[in-house]
């Protein structure tokens, strides 16, 4: 909107049909309160009345109140990916339907300049330790990723694995040894196999990490332009339950306002591609809200969930990251 101001008012250009109970909930005010102080200091001809409005150029608005509701307003719609250096704690909770499994950890991620490092710690399943031997086998072999050294695109998704000779060492030198000589059976012995291959060059195996729902979704190429505060994308999750994955055409609305937090929130949203298997049947969703810090960009949540049909039954994942508060 377009305005002129003046000390005790600014008069705010209005744009197609006036909605009185919307403009006024924008600016903190009943719809009777805004009507009141416009006519006080309109001219005759831009009288309004609230039972029967009408049609004006401008909308007189308390200079105070267009203060407080400017100061709410992005300024840009080109989410820029953050450059600050930056140590950050993230709770991670993921549940799957209709299983009714939780996973949750603890992830440390630090930014500098030049890359981006993780630190991830045990994995508690339904808010227990793993005792399952093939489960513990695959959270001790990950540990071996960390920490982690990313350099992202422009946009935040991964680029490359900084420290790969590292990863490789570490696995080759400490933890195959180990984890072989402590896990004797044909299974294990698979398991172990497979996972040799994977960290032996893991910057060739990207596929860990698309996979992989936490990677995806934090490193999602959210940092962009977007006109209009929209944008349109696809999406594709792996569903671990079902061994594939499923596509999506999305919807990106930037809102304009920052978050009662004072947060800059980015809603994603979509529908499941049609393929020959889903034709005619019901078809999953994304329903995802992000949230970045004011000042710096950085993530501070990511809350929703992605779902998928097969057979006719729903297949969901309940996704949640949430900035910890450090220490004192």
């Amino acid at each position: 909107m377009k305005f002129s101001a003046t000390k005790e008012y600014i008069k705010v250009k209005t744009e197609g049909i006036l909605n009185l109970e919307l403009l006024s909930a924008e600016y903190g005010m009943t719809a009777e309160e805004l009507v009141s102080f416009h006519n006080r200091h309109c001219s005759i001809s831009e009288l309004l009345n609230i039972s029967l409005p009408k049609y004006v150029e401008y909308i007189y608005i308390p200079t105070d109140q267009f203060g407080i509701r400017d100061s709410r307003l992005l300024k840009n719609t080109v989410l820029e990916i953050p450059t600050v250096s930056s140590n950050k704690v993230y709770g991670v909770i993921i549940r799957f339907l209709p299983k009714n499994l939780q996973i949750h950890y603890i992830i440390k991620v630090k930014r500098t300049a030049a890359y981006i490092e993780l630190n991830k710690e045990k994995t508690y399943v339904n808010n227990q330790g793993i005792d399952k031997i093939i489960e513990q086998l695959f959270e001790k072999a990950e540990q071996v990723l960390y920490p982690l050294q990313l350099s992202l695109h422009s946009k935040g998704s991964i680029q490359k694995i900084l420290n790969n000779k590292d990863i490789t060492q570490r696995w080759e030198k400490e933890y195959f040894p180990k984890l072989k000589e402590y896990y004797q059976s044909e299974t294990t012995d698979n398991i172990l196999e497979q996972l040799d291959k994977a960290y032996t060059d893991i910057d060739l195996k990207k596929d860990l990490f698309n996979r992989n729902i936490f990677y995806k979704l934090f490193f999602l190429p959210v940092y962009q332009g977007y006109p209009f505060f929209s944008g349109k994308d696809s999406l594709k999750i792996y569903f671990s339950s079902l061994s594939r994955e499923a596509g999506y055409e999305t919807e990106y609305t930037l809102n304009r306002e920052y978050t009662r937090g004072n947060k800059i929130a980015l809603k994603i949203t979509g529908t499941e591609d049609e393929d020959p298997f889903n034709k005619n049947r019901s078809k999953g969703k994304v329903d995802l809200l992000y949230k970045f810090n004011k000042e710096t960009k950085e993530i501070f949540s990511i809350t929703g969930s992605l779902s998928t049909f097969e057979k006719e039954k729903e297949y969901t994942v309940d996704f949640q990251v949430y900035e910890q508060k450090k220490p004192e």
